[in-house]
């Protein structure tokens, strides 16, 4: 609610007519009028109210107004309270010292004049509204500076939390990267002595096990790999610089040809964007996103991958699409968490990482993933990035070379 933005002016009379008339001058102002018709009774409305300007009479019978104003000037809250004097008899250079010595900011003869009386308090009204404004300014940007301080002492315990928690992400990644491996390694030496040594003294069943051996300390390596690259990615100082998502989709392709030898697989990429982002960060992106497209559209005779973007509002979004196995929509939720696999692995290998991988990196650059898909019939996985300023990546002219078909069988 709203506080009431209207002052409290005090009128000081014995003469009720002479409150009364006060009243009617100053009721076109919209203010608080108090009325006392005694110094006593100025006084009692001084302690429980602050006043905007108080109109003291001069001459009353238990207390003259000089000796009120004397009073209200020694309480350290109305001591620059301004009080205007009223007075029927003639004006004195003594009684005018006096009433300036109380603290009076004006000397106003009776019968006053209404426009000039009105006036004078008007100032004082403006002056006190202002004042509390002010005030109010002032206490808000105290509270706003206690709540920012509040909050960096927040921030700063959680920075210490969050140094602590690297330090121990780097421990824990040193005893990954050594601790786990070391046993793996033995794992695999001594299956391999056994394999080279014994396996034909074997009886089949014992040669299955010992290939389940081989092939689950395989995964566990792999595993090991992912987590690291896992924790590395939030760890890594991102570096933006303007890329060319065209060449950088080129390259990726060129990279998995050595996996699609025995494969056909058809690329339709579109013209793509510039985009302001790490270059190395990215390349994990579509690495990850092209690898699983390759991967679960391993069961069609003819792959079909294609690859888009749309420009909308302040933000492109890349759509990877295929008509592979896809999954089942209810799910789609769980596609980019840790180790989830909506797949079984005896059917399509991973870890479950890629996605949580593409998922952290696209965050660090400020935009979203998502997948869409029908159940035996597609997918596409969707990232968006902020659009770059114009000036700093200029969208590339549309070239040939790139809208169109990219077949990567060599028999086409």
């Amino acid at each position: 609610m709203q506080a009431d933005p209207r002052v409290n002016i005090l009128l000081v009379d014995d003469e009720p007519a002479n409150l009364h008339a006060l009243r009617a001058v100053l009721e076109p102002l919209d203010q608080n009028l108090i009325t006392a018709p005694s110094g006593t009774q100025a006084l009692r409305q001084v302690l429980e109210h602050d006043f905007a300007v108080i109109l003291l009479d001069v001459q009353m019978p238990d207390m003259s107004g000089i000796e009120t104003a004397a009073m209200i000037r020694e309480r350290e809250r109305s001591k620059a309270t301004p009080i205007i004097f009223l007075t029927g008899v003639v004006k004195t250079a003594e009684m005018m010292f006096k009433g300036y010595s109380a603290g009076a900011v004006d000397y106003l003869m009776k019968p006053v004049i209404s426009g000039v009386l009105r006036a004078k308090v008007e100032v004082f009204v403006e002056l006190a509204q202002v004042r509390h404004s002010l005030q109010q300014e002032i206490a808000e940007r105290t509270r706003i500076a206690g709540e920012m301080s509040r909050l960096n002492m927040v921030l700063e315990q959680r920075n210490d939390d969050l140094t602590a928690a690297n330090g121990d992400l780097e421990a824990f990644s040193h005893s990954v990267s050594h601790d786990l491996r070391m046993p793996l390694r033995h794992i695999q030496a001594y299956v391999s002595m056994i394999e080279e040594s014994a396996l034909a003294r074997l009886n089949p069943d014992e040669q299955r096990r010992l290939r389940g051996v081989r092939e689950a300390a395989q995964r566990m390596s792999q595993l090991i790999d992912d987590l690291l690259a896992f924790a590395r990615i939030g760890r890594t100082a991102m570096r933006k610089v303007p890329v060319d998502l065209n060449a950088m989709v080129q390259a990726v392709i060129a990279e998995l040809q050595p996996e699609l030898k025995t494969r056909k697989v058809e690329w339709t990429l579109q013209q793509l964007p510039y985009i302001s982002g790490d270059r190395a960060l990215l390349y994990q992106v579509f690495l990850n996103l092209f690898a699983n497209a390759v991967k679960y559209t391993r069961t069609r005779a003819e792959a079909r991958i294609q690859v888009f973007a749309i420009e909308q509002d302040d933000e492109i979004i890349v759509g990877v699409k295929d008509n592979g196995v896809g999954f089942d929509p209810a799910y789609s939720d769980k596609l980019f968490g840790v180790f989830q696999r909506l797949h079984s692995a005896t059917d399509f290998e991973g870890t479950g990482v890629g996605l949580a991988n593409v998922r952290r990196i696209v965050q660090r650059h400020g935009g979203r993933t998502w997948a869409d898909s029908v159940l035996n019939d597609g997918a596409t996985f969707y990232f968006s990035l902020p659009a770059p300023d114009k000036a700093e990546c200029a969208m590339p002219a549309p070239s040939p070379t790139v809208e169109g078909h990219v077949p990567t069988d060599k028999g086409e």
